[in-house]
């Protein structure tokens, strides 16, 4: 049985390795630091009102993590919330794990007041926007991004 809860100061190890099967399935360079994700884990802890982050926990396993911003907007004054990442394990995927991260995510959202939920990924990953079809996703907007 899946639970969905929200991450913890307990979980960074855990939270460190999806990550690190995410970036392999990207095209993002660089060395995924773990002092690094967990810092920056450990500052989005500390405020729950901007960023959320949802485990999908298996007995004592985790297989997943959907990591959210919430902020406001002018042209959403209710705010909008965004997806950066979501990782399934590779051991767990096919399960419908992603689904209950998405639908957890914007639950959160709507309970929060939020207007939107939005999500990126890269052009060609066509197996992520596919996915995001399927869980109720549109392409609505091209998003830019500028790396430094």
């Amino acid at each position: 049985m899946i639970e969905i809860r929200e991450a913890g100061p307990e979980d960074l190890e855990a939270i460190v390795a999806l990550l690190g099967q995410l970036k392999e399935a990207t095209s993002l360079n660089g060395p995924l630091s773990s002092v690094s994700v967990k810092t920056t884990c450990e500052q989005m802890l500390r405020l729950p009102d901007v960023y959320r982050n949802y485990l999908a926990v298996e007995g004592r396993r985790v297989v997943g993590l959907v990591s959210m911003v919430l902020y406001k907007t002018f042209l959403h004054p209710g705010g909008t919330a965004l997806i950066n990442e979501l990782v399934v394990s590779e051991s767990a995927r096919r399960r419908g794990i992603g689904r209950m991260l998405v639908e957890a995510g914007i639950a959160a959202a709507r309970e929060q007041g939020m207007d939107e939920i939005e999500v990126g990924t890269e052009i060609d990953n066509r197996v992520a926007r596919r996915f995001y079809r399927s869980v109720g996703f549109d392409a609505e907007y091209v998003l830019f991004g500028l790396e430094f």
